[in-house]
């Protein structure tokens, strides 16, 4: 399991692999997966849909940029983004946990922070991310920091921990 605070940028085809290696675990489990997508912009559910013969287990993406679509597509209280800060722990709990309630995936993915500078407004800095996963009734959130880089990078390094998170998440599920 990679270490989700991982600094070297991984390469597309890296990427893909993860991306199969989640799916083909989710198939194996009769499980399928959403995405709530905030500064990757919908590219983690991209590299999901590029897996031929697989891309059957992803059910939907949410891609939720602004507040304002984190609250009308997911339905997360404007209240909690104004007090906690989209680029937060709670608000991606809620994206996770929301996306999930909004499909039909056992498994969900969420990703909020900021791969470019930082809003001068929020409390985190540049190449802060918050990853979470849910499953029905439990959920987890990482924050990584991955500092002052590219966007493309911390687009990158975002969307392989969310892979990550995934798998961690489906083991622990295993486990129980």
């Amino acid at each position: 399991m990679p270490d989700l605070a991982e600094r070297t940028v991984p390469k597309l085809a890296q990427l893909h692999a993860a991306a199969r290696s989640l799916l083909e675990t989710l198939d194996e489990a009769g499980m399928s997966l959403v995405t709530a997508e905030s500064c990757t912009g919908g590219f983690l559910a991209s590299l999901l849909t590029d897996i031929e013969g697989l891309s059957h287990g992803f059910d939907r993406g949410f891609v939720t940029y602004s507040d304002a679509a984190k609250q009308q597509m997911l339905g997360i209280d404007r209240a909690l983004i104004d007090r906690a800060g989209a680029v937060s722990e709670p608000v991606a709990r809620a994206m996770a946990e929301e996306s999930l309630s909004r499909s039909r995936g056992g498994l969900a993915l969420a990703i909020t922070g900021f791969a470019g500078d930082a809003d001068p407004e929020e409390k985190e800095g540049p190449g802060v991310t918050f990853v979470a996963a849910a499953i029905p009734h439990q959920s987890w959130v990482y924050r990584i920091d991955y500092g002052e880089r590219p966007r493309h990078e911390v687009r990158n390094l975002a969307a392989a921990a969310a892979l990550a998170v995934g798998m961690r998440a489906l083991a622990w599920r295993q486990a129980l």
